[in-house]
């Protein structure tokens, strides 16, 4: 079964992935950026409910050192002028959904990707 951790600062939104998402996957949810860190060593997908910026690339590179296997996702409201940091960030992003977004076609996707390769 894969491993999913999602991040949100918002939490509704986490509750809403995890009740959504439980049955397939073994899912973990915080709206704790400290505490995500220390749950991606073992994930297969990262998600995360953010958007772009400079912190958030910084952010990815510490996840991809700590966890180089695991698929990052990103969920997020498309803004044309965010266009630049999200370009900066898709060296380390593997699939953007922008809201709103059809839980469908986000868990068709999940299905499809690898597990991660744990060192």
């Amino acid at each position: 079964m894969k491993k999913i951790v999602f991040y949100s600062p918002d939490f509704s939104m986490c509750y809403s992935i995890l009740m959504y998402l439980q049955d397939k996957y073994k899912i973990s949810v915080t709206n704790d950026i400290e505490l995500l860190k220390s749950l991606v060593e073992s994930a297969d997908i990262l998600m995360l409910d953010i958007e772009p910026s400079g912190r958030v690339e910084e952010l990815f590179r510490e996840i991809k050192s700590i966890a180089p296997g695991i698929t990052i996702i990103l969920t997020y409201v498309y803004k044309p002028q965010g266009k630049e940091l999200e370009t900066a960030i898709r060296n380390y992003v593997d699939l953007i959904f922008y809201k709103p977004f059809d839980l469908n076609e986000v868990s068709a996707k999940l299905s499809m990707l690898p597990l991660a390769h744990h060192s």
